[in-house]
């Protein structure tokens, strides 16, 4: 890779860790990114205002299919850093963006 697309990637990563900054997110992992992602996709192509995960297609970087354990994990933590929000009942599979 040249020293040029490296700087840019340098650069990229250096203005989303500064947008998580003033979200007050910290750095999401990867497994984060992966299903805000998904979700993101989701509601762009849906125009709902919330996603019922079970119509989620929820894949990793690599095209990988995310584990449900995994994905639960994730979409707490992404509850309780207020990126999405859980709608209904404890068990219900129905989220949105915040």
């Amino acid at each position: 890779m040249s020293e040029i697309k490296i700087n840019k990637l340098a650069k990229l990563i250096e203005i989303f860790d500064e947008m998580s900054a003033n979200l007050n997110l910290g750095r999401l992992s990867n497994a984060e990114k992966d299903v805000l992602l998904s979700i993101s996709k989701q509601y762009s192509e849906n125009k709902n205002t919330v996603i019922n995960i079970k119509n989620v297609n929820f894949i990793d970087y690599q095209g990988n299919k995310i584990a449900k354990s995994t994905l639960y994990k994730v979409l707490k933590n992404l509850c309780e850093k207020k990126v999405i929000s859980h709608i209904s009942t404890e068990r219900s599979s129905i989220y949105k963006l915040n």
